[in-house]
């Protein structure tokens, strides 16, 4: 068992830290004492990613580097500790569920030695390459918009898009709750790089989120509700995927380029109101939305999106596992993040 290293009495409360995080995310004294009072609660992931932002701000300024070097020196030490007890978990939980490793899938043992830093991702050529947030899954072939045909059950929602179209017109008509997609958290750090941070005008009403059905938002719109949970494959990582939700991007509204968190998955996407003005890129490829018609693509790899018109654009977001994963892969990967959530 590692001793846990010893941490600095605080002179700055949880709550302050928060408070001049809210401030500036540069705010190194902020950062570091975010880390420890995360760290002491047993939060190791989210003392982590403070520990790691302290690190990374001071080491982007020469100056910074000079004034905070004692507090580089320590957060790199915590990071270190943190990702010792952080791989010890992880296989010790796989281990546990079943999945010890001899018995995992090469792809998936290949993906965990490069999410714990054991190996390292081969180069690529790509102009936009798979470019995930969180979780890289190996040797899938690269995919900006994947083929529609090789979808047959999308069919049995396209079928339905005249009723899905109606219940979204309502839900503009009668002021539904959509959301920002991009809400402010104090559980990570956390900037506002593209601009969209509480940004009203790319906005998201969920009918599941976080591994349960919303009940209040699927009562508005039980069409498209029933025709996603029975027709599509959707990809259930626990309370991480899927996302089944109605995105709202009003006139005007540009969605800067961006990669998604997990290339093991794709997004579809089911226009439903879409006026003259929208489009849509992946990678290299721009298209423009047509009604009723699913696209599915690789969100890993940088996409952007627009609406130049004058009206508000819907269209209904789903995940899907990537078809070149089988049942092992899909538990173990499943497994690998209840793993994570659970640390």
């Amino acid at each position: 068992m590692m001793k846990n290293p010893a941490i600095p009495a605080q002179d700055i409360s949880e709550a302050e830290a928060d408070a001049r995080l809210r401030q500036s995310h540069f705010d190194i004294g902020a950062l570091l004492a975010k880390a420890d009072h995360r760290f002491t609660a047993d939060d190791h992931r989210a003392a982590n990613s403070f520990y790691t932002a302290a690190a990374q701000y001071i080491g982007q300024n020469d100056v910074m580097a000079a004034q905070h070097a004692a507090d580089a020196q320590r957060a790199t030490a915590m990071i270190e500790y943190c990702g010792q007890l952080f791989r010890q978990h992880l296989n010790d939980y796989l281990d546990n569920a079943g999945f010890t490793k001899s018995n995992r899938h090469p792809r998936f043992q290949k993906s965990l030695e490069m999410m714990l830093g054991e190996s390292e991702r081969p180069p690529t050529n790509q102009a936009f390459p798979q470019t995930p947030l969180v979780y890289y899954y190996p040797d899938l072939p690269y995919v900006d918009f994947a083929d529609p045909v090789d979808f047959p059950w999308r069919g049995k929602l396209e079928e339905q898009y005249p009723a899905m179209r109606r219940e979204a017109e309502a839900l503009l008509a009668h002021g539904a709750d959509f959301k920002p997609y991009i809400k402010t958290t104090e559980e990570r750090p956390q900037g506002d790089v593209h601009g969209m941070l509480e940004n009203p005008d790319w906005s998201t009403l969920y009918l599941w989120e976080n591994g349960a059905a919303v009940d209040d938002h699927v009562k508005l719109c039980p069409t498209i509700f029933e025709a996603v949970m029975e027709n599509a494959p959707l990809c259930h990582i626990g309370p991480r995927a899927p996302s089944v939700m109605l995105s709202l991007l009003r006139p005007g509204a540009h969605i800067p380029p961006h990669t998604g968190m997990l290339n093991c998955r794709y997004i579809c996407h089911l226009p439903l109101i879409i006026p003259g003005g929208c489009g849509f890129r992946v990678g290299e490829r721009r298209v423009e939305w047509e009604e009723g018609e699913m696209l599915m693509f690789d969100d890993t790899v940088q996409h952007e999106a627009w609406n130049k018109g004058d009206e508000n654009r819907v269209v209904l977001i789903i995940d899907i596992w990537r078809p070149e994963l089988d049942d092992a892969e899909r538990e173990q990967v499943t497994a690998l993040f209840a793993a994570v959530d659970s640390y």
